[in-house]
C-alpha cells in the first residue's frame, strides 16, 4: 500500500468485503442495528431548549446536562462500531458472533477521539476568549474575527485531515499513536483531503436524498415532529422515529463506511505493514485497477 489512492481509501470496505464477505456483511448488519438503536435513543432523549416563561436557570442546566449526555451517547455510538470496523479492515478478523465489545481497540479509539476533541475545543475556546477580550478594549479588534474565524477553521480542518489515521492507528497498535500519525502523514495530506472531499460530497447527496424523500413522504421526515416537540414539549413516539431512522441509515451507513475505510486505509499505509493482509488488499486493488483500464 505504498501508492496512496484516495478512491481506494474510501472504497476499502468493498475490497475487504470481497476478501471477507461473511464477516463484512455480518458487521454491516450489526452496525445497522446498533446505529438504529442509538438513533432512536438519541432522538428520544434529545433535550428540548428552555421555553419562554420558564425559569432559565434550572431549565438551562437541565438542557445543558441533556446535551452533554447526547454528546456522550453519540461518541460511544460511534466508537463501538468504529473499533469493530478497524479490527476487520486492518486485520481481516470479524470479531466473532458479536463483533461489538469494549476492549482495547474501543478504549484506544475513545481515548484518542476524546483527546483530539478536548484539544480542538480548548484551542477554539482560547481563541474565542482572546477575541472577546480584545473586542472589549476596542471594537476594531472585532473585525479581526472576519479573518480569525476562517483561519481557525482552516487550521482545524488541516489538523483533522492530517490526523486521519490517528484513531485507527491507535486502535490497531493499542497505544496513543497521534504523534506517529501526524508525522507519518507528511506528504499524504493531499490524498487524504481528496478522500474526505469524496465523503463530504457523498454525505451532501445523502442529505439531499433524505430531504427529497421527506418532502415526497412526510412520514419519512422528522421535521414536523421536531417542531411540534419544541413547541409543545411532547416527544415524538417510535412510530415517527423509526421510519426516519431506517431511511437515514440506509442513506448514511455507506457514507460512514467510507469514513471508516479512509481512516483504516491511511492507518495501514503509514504503519509500514507488509504482511499477508496488506498484500491481499493490494492484490484486489490491482485487479480492480486493471479491470478499470
Amino acid at each position: 500500500m505504498k501508492d496512496i489512492n484516495p478512491m481506494n481509501a474510501v472504497a476499502l470496505f468493498l475490497v475487504v468485503g470481497k476478501l471477507r464477505p461473511g464477516p463484512t456483511w455480518a458487521l454491516v448488519g450489526w452496525s445497522f442495528a446498533w446505529f438504529l438503536v442509538m438513533s432512536i435513543l438519541q432522538i428520544s432523549l434529545q433535550p428540548a431548549p428552555p421555553m419562554p416563561g420558564v425559569d432559565p436557570g434550572p431549565a438551562m442546566a437541565v438542557y445543558m446536562a441533556g446535551t452533554g449526555l447526547m454528546m456522550l451517547i453519540g461518541l460511544v455510538s460511534w466508537a463501538v462500531p468504529f473499533a469493530a470496523w478497524m479490527r476487520l479492515l486492518t486485520t481481516g478478523e470479524g470479531g466473532g458472533a458479536v463483533p461489538f465489545r469494549l476492549g482495547r481497540e474501543e478504549m484506544w479509539a475513545l481515548i484518542v477521539i476524546l483527546a483530539l476533541f478536548a484539544t480542538f475545543g480548548v484551542a477554539t475556546g482560547i481563541v474565542a476568549a482572546m477575541m472577546m477580550v480584545l473586542a472589549s478594549f476596542n471594537q476594531a479588534f472585532a473585525l479581526l474575527g472576519i479573518l480569525v474565524v476562517p483561519a481557525v477553521a482552516i487550521a482545524g480542518a488541516y489538523a483533522g485531515i492530517r490526523l486521519t489515521p490517528a484513531a485507527a492507528l491507535s486502535a490497531m497498535t493499542h497505544r496513543f499513536a497521534v504523534s506517529q500519525a501526524w508525522h507519518a502523514m507528511k506528504g499524504k495530506v493531499g490524498a487524504a483531503f481528496v478522500a474526505w472531499i469524496v465523503i463530504v460530497v457523498a454525505s451532501a447527496v445523502g442529505m439531499l436524498a433524505l430531504t427529497v424523500a421527506g418532502m415526497i413522504v412526510p412520514a419519512l421526515s422528522m421535521q414536523q415532529a421536531m417542531i411540534e416537540w419544541a413547541m409543545g414539549g411532547e416527544k415524538p413516539g417510535l412510530v415517527a422515529i423509526l421510519p426516519f431512522s431506517v431511511l437515514s441509515l440506509i442513506v448514511n451507513l455507506p457514507v460512514a463506511l467510507m469514513g471508516y475505510s479512509t481512516s483504516a486505509y491511511f492507518a495501514l499505509a503509514v504503519s509500514g505493514r507488509d504482511d499477508a493482509w496488506t498484500q491481499a488488499i493490494a492484490s484486489v486493488e490491482a485487479e480492480a485497477d486493471a479491470e478499470a483500464e
